[in-house]
């Protein structure tokens, strides 16, 4: 965790303007700061022989000092609105990131870690930005700068500063190693912590209908707790670690004032440049004393940007620039597929294969035992996964095979329709939720609300198709929202349709409906990919694959590690 990652200023266009703004402004406050204790040392080093006419003087102090304060106006207004911009920048980095990666990423742990990341956790850049940032260019700028001026005053107490001076970056590095494992512990909990409350969420409907939400609000409350005890200990040490830099500056400051008063005793010394270096001396270690202060209120920030641009030099898979082929002739076909899951030594699915003619109307059903890999199956033929073994092919009618892999998936994927098992529905209109900017002609719209019994539904809904819906279909049942969801998959013209568990959450007369539907469809030509683990859904594909899974023993892993 480097102070100022020169990475950060590459990945954010905006840091880079803030730095050199910055560094300005910081300059400008040195002239100003050695103009104030200038004149305040003149004022006072001859108060009594200028008693009468010291008012020109007030008034240029007076117009310094509200420069200066002009100045710290603008850094901070400028540290807040860069920080805005960066922490935008890096964000808008990362959601890209991981819209372009693959399914499996985004679903998986380090798929919540980063979203947790790109949210919460780059807030935590605001008081780095803001505050860290900017004291830590006026050390590097100001504390030369201040220290040649006392030089040129009073070299004894230039040395004096010169010496004391480094003993506050060495114990800001050796406190910096002493918190850097408790700041990774608390932005590691907290991810820890967001994931598990997520998972809580998206499956609280399931959980309460088994009678299971007490167990995992069990593991939610001990992982929160576990975040309290990781920040308690960050913070505990961020207070000790600040006392002890606070004590060196006060110390520091403290032997200079001490020489100085024992040589205006003995007149070795003006008291103009005595006033001088008094008023200087805190200056000099202001910078210094800052950053130590506000070195732990931004650990986290610099961490959580650390994580930022390690995850955005991440190497990307190389994506596909060939035009894929139409999807209303030739076949699409797995071969020998096999994907890795989480748990190690474990592939679901194992070793599938099929032939599926594209433009025939076919209907190819997958079923299997839960945890088999039938979505994931889905996510592979769409491009969203790659296999860990084995691969996707189409097969255009007389010519060779294209892998998925090396096809542009958005050529793909404009001939295709995608039914998830996890719905989500955008906040809008019921017409926006179905079209997504598609134009449907009406009749096709009403002709699949009606195969879909989705008709009843928006007749009884206040605006109709014009009635607004909240984020994932709020407003609508379970059951409503899988027939939005299918009146969508059949409004469009879309020749090769991937359904996953398309009549779940629907009564045995709205899926018999809905199965009528997708029989139709199929005589039209269409191309059915069906998973389903219900019987009825199945019958109506011509052929049914059974996909199975595979974990390897725990002495054969020891072996092979």
């Amino acid at each position: 965790m480097k102070p100022l990652d020169p990475k950060l200023l590459r990945y954010a266009s905006a840091a880079r303007r803030y730095v050199l703004l910055t560094a300005g402004l910081g300059l400008g406050m040195v002239a100003l700061t050695v103009l104030q204790a200038w004149g305040l040392a003149r004022l006072l080093g001859h108060a009594r022989e200028v008693a009468g006419g010291h008012g020109r003087l007030l008034l240029w102090l007076g117009g310094v000092w509200l420069l200066r304060a002009a100045l710290a106006g603008l850094q901070e207004w400028t540290g807040k609105r860069s920080a805005h911009r960066v922490i935008a920048q890096l964000r808008e980095g990362l959601l890209t990131r991981l819209a372009s990666g693959s399914e499996g990423g985004r679903a998986s742990a380090g798929g919540v870690a980063q979203v947790e990341l790109a949210t919460r956790g780059l807030d935590a850049l605001q008081p780095y930005l803001e505050g860290y940032v900017p004291q830590l260019l006026l050390t590097a700028l100001a504390t030369p700068a201040l220290l040649v001026c006392v030089w040129r005053a009073d070299p004894v107490s230039a040395a004096l500063m010169a010496g004391s001076l480094p003993l506050i970056p060495l114990f800001m590095v050796l406190v910096g190693r002493f918190t850097r494992e408790a700041t990774a512990r608390q932005l590691a909990s907290m991810q820890q912590l967001s994931a598990r409350v997520l998972d809580l969420i998206t499956g609280l409907a399931t959980l309460r209908a088994l009678g299971r939400q007490r167990g995992v609000a069990a593991q939610v409350l001990r992982l929160s707790e576990a975040h309290a005890r990781t920040t308690l200990q960050a913070l505990r040490r961020a207070f000790l670690s600040s006392f002890v830099l606070e004590l060196i500056a006060t110390l520091s400051i403290a032997s200079v004032a001490v020489g100085i008063g024992l040589r205006l005793l003995e007149g070795a010394m003006p008291l103009e440049t005595g006033l001088f270096v008094l008023l200087i001396a805190p200056e000099v270690y202001a910078p210094l004393r800052q950053v130590g202060a506000l070195f732990h209120a931004s650990a986290e920030g610099a961490e959580a940007a650390a994580q930022a641009i390690a995850r955005l030099e991440a190497p990307q898979p190389a994506l596909g620039t060939l035009a894929a082929p139409p999807l209303t002739s030739g076949a699409l076909e797995l071969r020998d597929v096999s994907v890795a899951t989480r748990d190690v030594g474990r592939r679901a699915p194992e070793g599938l294969s099929f032939v599926l003619p594209l433009g025939q109307g076919r209907i190819l059903g997958l079923r299997g035992e839960s945890g088999a890999g039938k979505s994931t199956a889905l996510a592979v033929v769409l491009g969203l996964l790659p296999p860990t073994c084995g691969g996707v092919f189409l097969r255009p009618e007389g010519a060779a095979a294209l892998a998925l892999g090396s096809l542009d998936l958005t050529t793909y994927w404009a001939q295709l329709a995608w039914l998830p098992q996890r719905l989500h529905l955008e906040p809008g209109t019921v017409r926006e939720s179905v079209c997504r900017g598609r134009v449907i002609p009406a009749s096709a719209l009403s002709a699949a609300a009606e195969a879909t019994g989705f008709d009843a539904v928006v007749a009884r809904l206040p605006e109709g198709w014009d009635t607004r819906l909240g984020r994932d279909g709020q407003g609508l049942s379970l059951g409503q929202r899988q027939r939005l969801a299918l009146t969508r998959i059949l409004a469009g013209d879309e020749r090769l349709l991937l359904l996953d568990e398309p009549t779940a959450h629907l009564d045995e007369a709205s899926e018999q409906r809905v199965l009528e539907a997708l029989k139709q469809r199929a005589r039209q030509g269409t191309t059915l990919l069906v998973v389903s683990h219900r019987a009825r859904t199945l019958a109506i594909a011509d052929d049914i694959v059974t996909l199975h899974s595979h974990a390897e023993a725990l002495d054969t892993l020891a072996e092979a590690a």
